[in-house]
C-alpha cells in the first residue's frame, strides 16, 4: 500500500512540473510576441524579406 502512494505522488509531482513547464513556455511566448521579438524572427527568416529583390522572390514564388 505505502508503494502506490509513493507512486501517486511522484505522478502527480511529474504532472504539476510538466504543466509548469508548459505555463512558462506560454508565458514567454506571450511576453516574445508582445515586445516584437516573434514579428522580428519572423522577418528575419522570410525569403522575401524587405530587401531590394522582395517583390522579385515574391513574384519567383
Amino acid at each position: 500500500m505505502r508503494e502506490d502512494a509513493a507512486q501517486a505522488s511522484l505522478e502527480y509531482a511529474l504532472t504539476v512540473a510538466a504543466l509548469a513547464a508548459v505555463a512558462v513556455a506560454l508565458a514567454a511566448l506571450w511576453r516574445a510576441g508582445e515586445d516584437g521579438t516573434l514579428a522580428r524572427l519572423v522577418e528575419q527568416a522570410a525569403s522575401h524579406a524587405l530587401a531590394g529583390t522582395g517583390p522579385l522572390d515574391i513574384a519567383l514564388y
